[in-house]
């Protein structure tokens, strides 16, 4: 899906540590996300939480889940006029790079087509 898209307006994320897991590792699943469908928070076995796409979880229990692929949970701080290009889309979320070349998640909404 590369497609180029401009930042109209302010993301700053939330999350100064996040989560990271690879495929086939286990994580305890917590809370839906109620502003994201499709997001739900998980814990690794170090103890880091965060919001991962339900997408790529296969359910193993009452609350564990097994990763199916490798995920990484950084968002991306970006303003106005940024020029990212966008890599997948998730739930309303984007994966992008900016010109720097640092890679993020950011909400769709906070940008547009350029």
């Amino acid at each position: 899906m590369k497609q180029s898209r401009v930042v109209i307006a302010v993301h700053r994320t939330s999350y100064p540590d996040p989560v990271r897991v690879r495929r086939g590792e286990m994580v305890h699943l917590g809370d839906t996300d109620p502003d994201f469908p499709g997001w739900i928070r998980v814990t690794d076995a170090a103890g880091r939480s965060g919001w991962a796409p339900e997408s790529i979880l296969e359910p193993a229990g009452a609350a564990e889940a097994a990763v199916t692929e490798d995920y990484d949970a950084s968002e991306l701080d970006v303003s106005p006029g940024d020029r990212l290009t966008a890599y997948r889309e998730l739930a309303g979320w984007y994966w992008v790079s900016d010109e720097a070349g640092k890679f993020g998640w950011v909400p769709v909404g906070v940008t547009q087509e350029s």
